[in-house]
């Protein structure tokens, strides 16, 4: 029996002792066999593949009890043809658990669409379940083979993520370790996983344990940003918008400006619109909470609802807080924003953009700006003095008589008159 299954009896066995019947220092002894746990596969060394590699390639059939249990780890190397694969399962001996754990691992290590990868799924449908001898591992594995191997993989994965709402115990489940959560086959799942009709607080909360976890899966966050942001728009609650807006911007970054906006290449244009939407929504929403809080300005809530309305054609935002402004925002937003120098450690100022045109408010009222094309550089911008802001404009107006919508009026005309 191997170590692992070892320590699994040694597991089943103490969850079934009563710990109100014997000594309490048995508890200590249940968490120490709950400590243990074989966290990676036993993999051979680079050296010992290569040699294993040029012994097959020489046609050598001479090999160690050692050598065969390494054998399955040479399938996916580049000399290795389809063939040569199909030979190498010829010679392994299915009722040995060492060479069948060995063959496990490379699948679900390697797993792409190659005709490889398919020749060892359709070997390991063809093995009974009783040829896993007394291995409690590889029972448990052939025991749930329909989600590792099966015609419907992909599908029973996504079910069984939904059911278990984590990776850890989706493993569990299916009897592998944890050092698989960073194998190929996982990661092909989760994808699927994000590109199913599960339920969506299902895939909302596969992303946030992922998200605990970012480096082991990184390449799942541009899949699931893809489908998840066009269905919590459509039909997602605002605090799933919320968990979305957090967790793409922080993984993802800023899909408008910035350096690393790159990390938005391979996400649905139609999810990152949206996305971009999101965010504007959010500026504005931050700012306006700023202004009820800190401003002088009692008609403020005019210039919310005015703005709010031409949301569906802002394209870009960016706030410039003051000092004590900024304090307040950090309590409101984990987004970026710009410094506002020169001002009053209150004072904020909005920018952006409609259409062609680029727009100001600031938050102690002040008056609406409209400012050149040739400012898009402001958008993103670490810091400005104010007096660029207020000095750098082709129109601005006052927010004069609000109740009767006169300054909203101009500002509505000036705009369509300038398309």
């Amino acid at each position: 029996m191997s170590l692992p299954d070892a320590i699994k009896n040694l597991r089943d066995v103490v969850k079934t002792l009563s710990t109100a019947k014997f000594d309490p220092k048995l508890d200590a002894l249940k968490k120490f066999v709950k400590s243990i746990t074989i966290t990676k596969a036993v993999t051979p060394t680079g050296d010992v593949l290569a040699e294993l590699l040029a012994k097959f390639l020489r046609g050598d059939e001479n090999f160690s009890r050692r050598e065969l249990r390494n054998l399955p780890f040479i399938i996916y190397a580049t000399e290795i043809t389809v063939d040569d694969a199909a030979k190498i399962l010829r010679r392994l001996n299915f009722f040995h658990a060492g060479q069948l754990r060995s063959l496990v691992t490379v699948y679900l290590l390697n797993y792409d669409g190659s005709a490889k990868t398919e020749l060892i799924r359709r070997q390991m449908n063809l093995i009974p379940s009783d040829m896993s001898g007394n291995s409690l591992t590889l029972r448990k594995i052939f025991a749930a083979r329909e989600y590792l191997f099966g015609n419907e993989r992909f599908a029973n994965m996504s079910k069984l993520f939904a059911r278990t709402l984590s990776v850890d115990g989706t493993l569990e489940t299916l009897g592998l370790s944890n050092f698989f959560k960073t194998s190929q086959f996982v990661h092909v799942a989760l994808k699927n996983f994000f590109r199913t009709n599960a339920e969506l607080p299902a895939r909302i909360e596969i992303l946030q344990r992922l998200d605990e976890d970012f480096f082991a899966y990184e390449d799942i966050f541009p899949i699931a940003a893809s489908t998840l942001i066009k269905v919590v728009d459509v039909s997602g609650t605002v605090a799933m918008r919320d968990i979305c807006l957090d967790v793409f911007y922080q993984r993802l970054s800023d899909p408008r400006f910035g350096g690393r906006r790159f990390r938005w290449n391979d996400v649905d244009p139609n999810s990152r619109e949206i996305f971009c939407r999101w965010l504007c929504a959010k500026d504005l929403e931050v700012f306006f909470k700023l202004v009820a809080e800190t401003s002088d300005d009692k008609h403020w809530r005019y210039r919310e609802k005015f703005w709010c309305a031409y949301l569906p054609r802002i394209s870009n935002t960016w706030i410039f807080f003051g000092k004590k402004a900024r304090l307040e925002a950090a309590k409101l937003s984990n987004l970026n924003h710009g410094s506002l120098t020169g001002e009053a450690g209150n004072q904020s100022v909005l920018v952006f953009r409609i259409g062609r045109h680029i727009f100001s408010e600031w938050s102690n009222v002040g008056k609406v700006r409209v400012h050149g094309d040739n400012q898009q550089y402001l958008f993103g911008l670490y810091e400005v003095d104010g007096d660029f802001i207020r000095k750098n404009f082709v129109m601005e107006r006052a927010h004069s008589s609000p109740q009767t919508y006169f300054w909203q009026r101009q500002v509505r005309d000036w705009i369509e008159r300038n398309r």
